[in-house]
């Protein structure tokens, strides 16, 4: 994915463990972002179950910092989960977030911002798809994509 399509960034499901995960994290000049609270609906299924008393997610944040000795890791965490945020930023406070889940999903923006920014104010990447991609279709596609990414930036900016 680094090498042949030149990405800068992947998604990675941490279940495997760090062996697993060792191929993607190595790549200093690359991120990765690790599977921690998704904003999809099935995300209970495993990701809050408890683990010795404790939700998976946490486990899963708690992980990324013991294996973010090279600081290109982070999680993502749904933007439809408002009431982790506060508790992953505490666990993994230098972490950057990648949100999807606002829009279609219905994710709250004002609430991912305010809970999940870290100290600096910053530390979130956030993911809107459908939003700027369904924009509009045929000839008007661009502007309309453009103008719904540059509406998504300023209410980032508002909730700031």
């Amino acid at each position: 994915f680094f090498d042949a399509l030149g990405a800068d960034a992947l998604t990675v499901n941490p279940l495997m463990g760090a062996d697993a995960g060792a191929p993607f994290t190595r790549r200093l000049d690359r991120g990765v972002f690790l599977l921690c609270l998704t904003s999809n609906a099935g995300a209970a299924d495993f990701e809050k179950l408890a683990v010795g008393g404790t939700p998976l997610y946490e486990l899963v944040a708690a992980k990324a910092r013991q294996w973010n000795t090279a600081g290109n890791i982070g999680l993502v965490v749904g933007a439809t989960q408002a009431e982790a945020f506060s508790r992953l930023r505490a666990l993994a406070p230098e972490l950057p977030f990648l949100v999807p889940g606002v829009g279609a999903q219905g994710g709250d923006l004002k609430e991912a911002v305010g809970q999940g920014r870290d100290a600096q104010g910053r530390g979130l990447l956030i993911n809107v798809s459908r939003g700027v991609l369904y924009a509009a279709g045929g000839p008007d596609f661009a502007p309309a994509a453009r103008a719904a990414a540059e509406r998504l930036r300023a209410d980032i900016n508002r909730c700031r």
